[in-house]
């Protein structure tokens, strides 16, 4: 059951808000007749202060409603400015729809609301003059469909918000902050609104639809991924329910943006469970056939990205050949895969890479590119191995860049002190073996840095 008084506190309009915890407290109290009154007051309130922005926003539509309410107020409670401001609200949710404030299933409910609330404050109304008692039921449903479909929300447009939100992610200084692209374009978006954003960016990360020349096809898909990871994080069955209308049209779309779609999701669970048998096998089909006619020692970024799915248990699943082709790589195609996302998965292949490290530049790359970043996911044990296979390579133990590496290496596993200080000692007294204290290899500043 809807919390109201939760509700309450939400109202977006201060002055309105007032006016709601009116209605809560009569209802609390049993005044039904005058919670039912309070909260088509509310609601009159709220739609004309929304109205009266849309129109100081430029909207021409709002523009003459605004006149209205300013004759009326200007008249004050002479005859006349109470008859323009009943005009008012008896227009006030045809004006709302059509501003797209409300939409037609809203104006129904309250218009409930405004029939419930007449019968209340004019009891002639009803025949044989029998007194109307509404029940309290009455008077907490049109409060909640009140708070839920209108007083909570901002003065945004239906139509408005879906523009907006396509705009922002547009602007080449978008944010991907999650908490800011649910406040504003999911969380106080009414719920029609808030399908057509989240159908739109299920679309854009699906089949990098085109949008404003500010920003390229596959970088908007990029970042309607992220917008969709985040609304799926408040409603994942809205999500999954509108992503899967599109999912479809990935069957016969070519190769690569298929590939492409698939990296760029690779950490949505939604998305791999849209993902059947067949265009599993497609899948897996083009993962070969990209294999084969790359050349693993110069891999693109692209076919690093689609390699780097093997992170993600459903896409091992439904693409087996994922992790055959990641360890067909070299060790620097490896190194490359796995600096893509930084992912506890790969921890475990961080020792060979040290172990078949071929020259000192090569050594100092690969430790630079996936050996250090992974210091924060390593257990004692991978520790352990990748300090035996350093010491073990002369390429890595002698190699000039790799002193300072080893004390970046030391910073990166804060997590396991004091337990791998053993670990450490170990690998100076290998690395010093056949060295001076005087040599450029006696990896003094790791020395110091377990001091410290």
């Amino acid at each position: 059951m809807l919390d109201l008084e939760t509700q309450v506190h939400r109202v977006w309009n201060p002055d309105v808000r007032s006016l709601v915890d009116d209605a809560w407290r009569c209802y609390n109290a049993g005044a039904v007749r005058a919670s039912i009154a309070s909260t088509w007051t509310a609601v009159c309130a709220d739609l004309t202060e929304k109205i009266i922005r849309l129109a100081d926003e430029g909207d021409a539509e709002a523009a003459a409603f605004r006149t209205k309410v300013e004759k009326a107020r200007a008249d004050g409670l002479a005859p006349a400015g109470v008859n323009s401001m009943q005009e008012v609200e008896r227009d006030v949710l045809d004006q709302a729809v059509k501003l797209e404030l409300i939409d037609t299933i809203t104006k129904r409910e309250l218009d409930r609301l405004r029939q419930d609330r007449h019968l209340c404050v004019h009891p002639s109304l009803r025949r044989l003059g029998e007194v109307y008692e509404p029940r309290s039921e009455v008077a907490r449903a049109h409060l909640a469909i009140a708070l839920d479909s209108l007083l909570t929300q901002p003065p945004t447009q239906g139509r408005k918000v879906v523009d907006e939100f396509a705009v922002h992610v547009c602007d080449p200084l978008f944010s991907a902050s999650k908490g800011h692209i649910l406040a504003t374009f999911f969380d106080r978006v009414r719920p029609a609104a808030r399908r057509r954003i989240v159908d739109l960016a299920g679309k854009h990360a699906l089949l990098e639809l085109p949008g404003l020349p500010t920003v390229s096809n596959v970088v908007l898909a990029g970042r309607m991924a992220d917008c969709l990871q985040a609304f799926a994080s408040r409603d994942r069955l809205l999500v999954r329910d509108l992503l899967s209308k599109s999912v479809d049209r990935l069957r016969v779309s070519d190769g690569e943006l298929l590939l492409r779609t698939a990296a760029r999701l690779g950490d949505f669970d939604v998305f791999w469970e849209l993902v059947d048998a067949p265009l599993s096998a497609r899948l897996d089909d083009l993962v070969k056939d990209m294999s084969s006619a790359a050349t693993w020692d110069g891999l693109t970024p692209d076919k690093a990205e689609v390699l780097a799915l093997a992170r993600s248990a459903e896409a091992r699943e439904r693409i087996p050949s994922l992790q055959r082709e990641f360890e067909r790589l070299s060790v620097m195609g490896k190194a490359t895969v796995m600096a893509r996302h930084i992912n506890p998965y790969f921890v475990p292949w961080v020792p060979s890479l040290l172990r078949e490290a071929g020259s000192f530049r090569q050594a100092e790359g690969l430790t630079r590119l996936a050996v250090v970043p992974y210091g924060p996911l390593m257990t004692e044990d991978d520790l352990r191995d990748a300090l035996k296979e350093w010491a073990s390579n002369g390429e890595c133990r002698s190699a000039t860049g790799m002193v300072q590496l080893a004390v970046d290496l030391y910073q990166a596993t804060v997590q396991l002190r004091p337990a791998d200080r053993p670990l450490w000692e170990r690998f100076l007294g290998e690395v010093r073996d056949g060295e001076t204290p005087d040599s450029h290899y006696w990896y003094s500043g790791l020395e110091a840095a377990m001091a410290a």
